[in-house]
């Protein structure tokens, strides 16, 4: 009878050890495509008289609300999508920048570092699963055009 208890414990033990690994702490590596990009004022960017608050919305941009973010290592590479703003923006990778960054977990900022030594912070970052279990990513950054912050939201591909 003690043998039998014994197993049953141990196999609980290590069911349950299990269960543990397989809830995985997301993380920011992965190639990311935006879902929206959010503003709390809206706008009417494209000027045909309905303001959004979801700028993906608003006509002119599809050009680069469909390219990607692939994160890996120390480095942030922006990839064309189907659609480039312009044919000679990427390289024959379809590549359009790539770029050194830091990610600060305890700050939750994402310093994005360019070829020339200046750099831009990316705030409130949030990394995580949606509900159909791929891995998300938002952000908000500062738009001076738009005299308001900007919550981009992307989601893993």
């Amino acid at each position: 009878m003690k043998k039998i208890i014994r197993i049953l414990v141990l196999g609980m033990s290590l069911a349950s050890c299990t269960k543990e690994v397989e809830i995985l702490e997301p993380t920011l590596t992965g190639t990311y495509k935006y879902k929206s990009v959010i503003v709390s004022n809206p706008v009417d960017l494209d000027k045909d008289g309905l303001a959004n608050i979801d700028l993906m919305k608003e006509k002119g941009k599809e050009c680069t609300w469909d390219n990607t973010w692939k994160y890996q290592g120390n480095k942030a590479t922006l990839g064309g999508g189907e659609t480039l703003c312009d044919p000679s923006e990427a390289d024959s990778a379809n590549v359009i920048v790539s770029v050194d960054y830091i990610y600060d977990k305890t700050s939750k900022t994402i310093r994005i570092i360019y070829s020339g030594g200046s750099s831009e912070v990316l705030e409130n970052v949030k990394i995580g699963y949606t509900s159909n279990q791929k891995q998300s990513l938002s952000f908000e950054l500062w738009d001076n055009d738009l005299s308001q912050f900007v919550t981009y939201n992307l989601v893993s591909i």
